[in-house]
């Protein structure tokens, strides 16, 4: 910091997001309103490519253009700079800011200008060249091409603040040679935490990394299974498949799983299946599997049944020293033992466990809310920005965001990644703001739609962070009248989008965690539980086991003091 009371806060333009997860055409929106934008261009205007992608041999050169867009009613003066791309700790793509420099595919890149100024409502093409060292190791390399704008204020307290404002175009390279496509689990771990319920399954944490050990960008699917001496198996919600992780970089998982009854010993398991992205064609794909097995102690049962352990110890003490007569410890505390006992195992048939019925979450209308677009009628190479109707349940929630329709997959295609909800800016009417971060025509290309006609659906689902269960939707349909354009159903009041703003005290936007009030329209009395399923849907065996050894330590127990106390009745009738 050049000033001991300067603060410098850098805040990511919503459409940020686009350069991350890959879009088209990026675009931002300045807390005035001012708007501006990047995409790829030939020499004289801007082109259809959502990124800038190319197949090269080392030492190549390439020579290509890039549109820089002010959308704006002022002038603004624009950096422009090429950064090297890398994953963040939870899998999302971001790029070096500017002034760290550039040691990889960012140092590669060389544009023809690094600062622009344009008038209101303008565009300017700047070259760019691509100098691939001769050096260079096969396979993927990424960076982008950032347009940034930087603005000058003061806080309440007289602060010097500088709003940093980023948007760009990715651009992927691939270099000839051979290549290897890998992804490994490392650090995998997994902690057993008992409940307080005896008769509760407790949950399992499972923790673990993701390395992408190979040469190419890769995707992933991953499954997370808890299994048991005794053979139950409880799969945690799956987690989020990987969007793109880059050669080198790593990503981090952390969550519960639920189901799993302790039985001393279990064994967390985790299954990543690679997967191409986009339209790359890769060398053979093959699966990585990891196992970690852990402790798993049914503490709190134990604790219950340890006094009845002692009580049955203490009366075969006895019956050494005594042939008839009553116990010292007096009748109703054994009798009161005894029954607790019976109790409790009598319940053990009922313990929790997880079941495919129990997955999910209470649906009810109450959960469904609107989403509305930013203009009504658009293409299918647009930036758009989209609006909720309120907020998620909880402030902790993520969102993502999805596209269903002739073409997708059943379950939809995605059109964000999951994104924290509380990063999103906040609007008027309480809700978020969510730029897609891809175009749809990007998103209809990776999917094989072809072109897209009727209505689509795009969904806003708030869940956990690795828990693909839904706990709000919001949703809006699109009409596409021919496959380049579109009318939308809803659309957004006039200005409510672009009047989100950053607070101007402190250059950032009010998100759900730092309010007091309960999130606007949020469901009265939802349940939210983790998805889990097991193998079977019966009472887990262990349950059973437990039961007949308890079972058998009521009859060590409970007979011999039968016994006992029948013969001390016929010594006492006999003294009679």
């Amino acid at each position: 910091m050049t000033l001991p009371m300067r603060r410098w806060l850098l805040v990511l333009a919503p459409a940020l997001l686009t350069l991350l997860l890959g879009g088209g055409a990026a675009r931002a929106d300045t807390p005035t309103a001012q708007t501006f934008g990047i995409q790829p261009a030939s020499a004289t205007e801007p082109d259809s490519r959502g990124t800038f992608s190319y197949s090269v041999t080392p030492g190549a050169l390439v020579k290509d253009h890039v549109a820089v867009w002010n959308y704006g009613d002022q002038p603004l003066t624009l950096r422009l700079y090429p950064a090297d791309a890398f994953n963040t700790d939870s899998g999302g793509y971001d790029v070096l800011p500017e002034g760290k420099p550039s040691t990889q595919a960012g140092s590669w890149v060389r544009t023809a200008a690094d600062s622009l100024t344009l008038p209101a409502r303008s565009r300017q093409i700047v070259p760019f060249t691509l100098a691939v060292p001769a050096t260079a190791s096969p396979g993927d390399h990424a960076a982008g091409i950032v347009v940034s704008l930087r603005r000058e204020s003061k806080d309440a307290k007289g602060n010097a603040v500088t709003v940093d404002q980023r948007v760009g175009a990715r651009v992927q390279i691939r270099v000839s040679g051979a290549l290897h496509a890998e992804l490994k689990v490392l650090d995998a771990r997994a902690v057993y935490h008992p409940s307080l319920n005896p008769l509760d399954s407790g949950r399992t944490t499972v923790s673990y990394s993701v390395r992408n050990t190979g040469n190419v960008r890769l995707g992933g699917r991953q499954a997370v299974r808890v299994s048991n001496l005794l053979g139950s198996i409880a799969t945690g919600a799956a987690p989020a498949d990987l969007q793109e992780l880059l050669p080198g970089n790593t990503v981090s998982y952390h969550f519960d799983v639920s189901g799993s009854y302790p039985v001393l010993w279990s064994t967390a398991g985790i299954t990543v299946d690679p997967l191409a992205v986009g339209a790359d064609k890769d060398p053979q794909l093959s699966s990585t599997v990891a196992k970690q097995g852990f402790a798993s102690i049914p503490w709190a049962l134990l604790v219950v049944l340890l006094p009845f352990a002692l009580i049955g110890y203490a009366l075969r003490q006895r019956r050494h020293n005594r042939l008839t007569g009553i116990p010292a410890l007096p009748a109703p505390v054994v009798a009161g033992a005894l029954l607790a006992a019976a109790l409790l195992l009598g319940q053990l048939p009922l313990a929790p466990h997880a079941s495919a019925a129990e997955a999910g979450t209470l649906a009810s209308p109450a959960d469904t809310g609107t989403l509305a677009f930013d203009y009504e009628t658009g293409h299918d190479d647009d930036a758009i920005d989209v609006l909720t109707s309120g907020l998620c349940p909880a402030a902790g929630d993520y969102l993502a965001v999805r596209i269903t329709g002739a073409g997708f997959p059943a379950e939809g295609a995605p059109l964000t990644g999951t994104v924290a909800a509380a990063a999103y800016r906040r609007a008027a009417n309480g809700g978020y703001v969510l730029p897609l971060a891809n175009t749809l025509r990007v998103v209809a290309n990776r999917s094989g739609a072809g072109p897209l006609h009727g209505a689509y659906t795009v969904t806003a689902s708030c869940r956990a962070k690795v828990a693909p269960t839904s706990l709000r939707d919001f949703t809006g349909v699109l009409n596409f009248g021919t496959p380049t354009s579109w009318q939308a159903v809803t659309v957004a009041p006039p200005g409510v989008i672009q009047e989100a703003a950053a607070d101007p005290q402190t250059g950032t936007a009010p998100t759900a965690g730092q309010t007091g009030a309960a999130p606007a329209g949020a469901a009265p009395g939802v349940r939210r539980t983790a998805a889990v399923r097991t193998a079977s849907s019966g009472t887990p065996v262990g349950s059973w086991l437990v039961m007949g050894a308890g079972v058998l330590l009521l009859g060590w127990i409970g007979v011999p003091y039968a016994r006992r106390r029948l013969a001390g009745r016929g010594a006492g009738e006999d003294v009679k």
